[in-house]
């Protein structure tokens, strides 16, 4: 936390905002006194992209929206779910009302259906070896057109340099502030940043409010093996 505590005091300083924010962890940020949920998956630029292709034009008549995600072994899968279900409504701009969940052993599948009847499946799995980065994929598809944050034809998404040698090394920037960080960590410190400048904690705070009812209900059918409507 401590490099990228001093990552968001640089920008804070840059920009000269003087709301004071504090790194608690990945998922969160003090704010006056308050801890705000960071919802820092907004600020990854292939999210960012996928919901201008959603809702700029580019797709017509959005029916699916496909998601996968593999994390560690011993990771919580409702932690996951509750990531891919907010990035589900916030790039379709829309909300889930209802879901349905299978959960066996280290595996959870969800499928939920909007205010407009898009249909999302979520698959998520805890199989990974410790310390192996998470592999995901989102896809939407409409009437005219296909949008995906993976290049066609591939499981695993590019690195922008690779080099080989000796060791064998690759390299993604994607910030030009914040060099050194993971895509993960600079989401992180964009979104606590954003929250310090915009000092929109409300938004925030009523989505993770949201986001929990939503994974309650997850629990629920997953326990029921029903569906529930929100």
């Amino acid at each position: 936390m401590i490099k990228l505590q001093e990552k968001l005091d640089f920008l804070l300083d840059k920009y000269q905002v003087e709301t004071k924010a504090v790194i608690k962890d990945l998922n969160t940020v003090t704010i006056d006194g308050k801890d705000i949920s960071l919802l820092s998956h907004r600020y990854q630029r292939q999210f960012i992209e996928l919901k201008n292709i959603a809702l700029g034009g580019t797709l017509v008549g959005i029916s699916v929206m496909r998601v996968a995600r593999i994390i560690e072994k011993g990771e919580d899968l409702y932690k996951a779910l509750y990531r891919e279900l907010d990035l589900c409504q916030w790039i379709l701009n829309d909300e889930i009302k209802q879901i349905t969940v299978m959960e066996n052993g280290n595996v959870l599948n969800a499928i939920a259906t909007t205010k407009s009847d898009i249909v999302c499946t979520i698959e998520v799995s805890a199989t990974l070896k410790k310390g192996e980065r998470p592999i995901e994929k989102h896809e939407i598809i409409s009437e005219r057109g296909i949008a995906c944050d993976v290049v066609v034809d591939a499981q695993l998404k590019q690195d922008s340099i690779y080099v080989y040698g000796t060791e064998n090394k690759k390299y993604t920037d994607v910030d030009f502030e914040l060099y050194g960080l993971s895509i993960e960590e600079i989401a992180v410190v964009r979104s606590a940043f954003a929250l310090a400048q915009k000092k929109n904690y409300d938004e925030n705070i009523a989505a993770d409010k949201q986001l929990n009812n939503l994974v309650q209900a997850a629990e629920k059918s997953a326990k029921n093996c029903e569906r529930v409507v929100l």
